[in-house]
Formats: C-alpha cells, sequence, structure tokens
C-alpha cells in the first residue's frame, strides 16, 4: 500500500500586491514542515507540487530543511489551487442583490474584515452550480485534480510514499473525489485546512482511501499557537 501526503502550501502573502508570495511565517511553516517529516523518519520517495510560487516555495523550503534540497520537485498545474479571483469576479455580480454583498463590492463595509465570510458566501454559490461558460467549475476541479493524482501514482508506482505541496481547494477536491462528498460538504472542509497541514490519502490497486486529514499539531510548541493559520 502506498500513501499520498497532501500538503497545502505555507501562509500566503493575502492583501499584498503579490498574493502568491509566501509570507515571512508561510516560511517558517514549511521549514517546519520539513523538519517535522525529517523527525519521523519518513521516507519520501517523489515530490510533487503544482506551479503556483507559493507552492513550489513551501515545497523547496520543506526540502531545504530535510536537507534534502538537491531532490527534484515534479510540477503538475493539475495541483494548482482554483482561479479564486475569477470566482469572485464572476459571482459577486450574482449576488449583489444580498445587501451585505452590495455593501461589499460598493466599499461600505470593511473589505478585508468582510471578506472571508463574503468569499464564502461567493464560494457557496459557485460550487453548487454544475458548470459555467466563464470559468472552472467545482466540478472541473475535483476532476482536475483526481486526474493529478492518478498521474503521481502511475508515475510513482506501488508502494511509495508521495508528497504532493497544493492548495487548499484541490484537497478539498481530492477528499471528494475519495469519500465522494457532496460539493457543499467538500468546501466546507477546504475553510478548515490549515497551511502545510497535511493530509494522507492510501492507494492500493484502484482503492484510495483517507489516511488522516488535515495534520497541522506539529506546528504548535505547547500553547504557542502562531505558526497555525488558515489563509
Amino acid at each position: 500500500m502506498g500513501a499520498v501526503y497532501l500538503i497545502r502550501h505555507g501562509q500566503a502573502s493575502f492583501g499584498s500586491s503579490n498574493y502568491d508570495r509566501l509570507s515571512d511565517t508561510g516560511r517558517l511553516q514549511a521549514a517546519h514542515c520539513g523538519r517535522y517529516l525529517a523527525a519521523k523518519g519518513l521516507r519520501i520517495d517523489h515530490w510533487f507540487s503544482g506551479t503556483l510560487e507559493r507552492q513550489r516555495d513551501t515545497a523547496r523550503l520543506a526540502l531545504d530543511a530535510i536537507d534534502s534540497g538537491s531532490v527534484e520537485v515534479i510540477e503538475d498545474s493539475g495541483f494548482n489551487e482554483f482561479d479564486h479571483q475569477a470566482v469572485m469576479a464572476n459571482i459577486l455580480p450574482v449576488l449583489s442583490h444580498e445587501p451585505e454583498i452590495s455593501a461589499f463590492i460598493n466599499g461600505e463595509i470593511d473589505r478585508k474584515r468582510h471578506f472571508q465570510r463574503v468569499f464564502e458566501r461567493v464560494v457557496d454559490t459557485w460550487v453548487s452550480q454544475d458548470q459555467w461558460e466563464a470559468m472552472e467549475s467545482w466540478n472541473d476541479v475535483v476532476e482536475r485534480v483526481s486526474g493529478a493524482a492518478e498521474r503521481v501514482i502511475e508515475m510513482a508506482g506501488s508502494s511509495k510514499n508521495i508528497a504532493v505541496v497544493t492548495s487548499g481547494g484541490p484537497i478539498a477536491g481530492m477528499l471528494a473525489s475519495v469519500l465522494q462528498l457532496s460539493p457543499l460538504a467538500a468546501i466546507q472542509l477546504n475553510w478548515s485546512i490549515a497551511n502545510t497541514s497535511i493530509t494522507k490519502i492510501f492507494y492500493s490497486g484502484s482503492r484510495r482511501s483517507v489516511g488522516y486529514f488535515n495534520h497541522y499539531a506539529y506546528l504548535q510548541q505547547g500553547a504557542d499557537r502562531s505558526l497555525v493559520t488558515y489563509r
């Protein structure tokens, strides 16, 4: 039996001109992830990541912490996050009749403080429709991520440990595929996935099963939870 370790990227730079860049906290999280894997004595046979900067850099920083900087990380865009900007741009107008959404659009409320609640409302609407003409649908994301996972499993072979550095959406999409979750149930999992948390998927032949979900206890040092972030 083999295992795919889905690692969410470190904290990105929310609110900055380049969201895709890891924050200082994100870089620390990535290094802690690598040290945790090394301390467990877990041998990772193959490393993969999406093509986004925050995914690639998380993989590289984790490997540097393991002292395996020369290990190849194979990039696959199938593990990229869904395009949240396209989702916001296309769904916000659809919901503009709702008071909070209207106030958000018109700058009548603090956008940073209200962003998460508005974003969750937008994403719930997005996943509730099977297809969208102007953008990737949630069904498309699940299919894309599942296809990427099958590619890496086929490439790695049986009974291997595979690390994939990806994002919250693809992790939720993979769980939707393995557990046959509804779109709304899957996307609820997405909101709870911590940065650099690890989700383990077993594979054997055509069988896929969940070993564990959203493990990030290694980021906590006693009562200090400063490295536990969700955005």
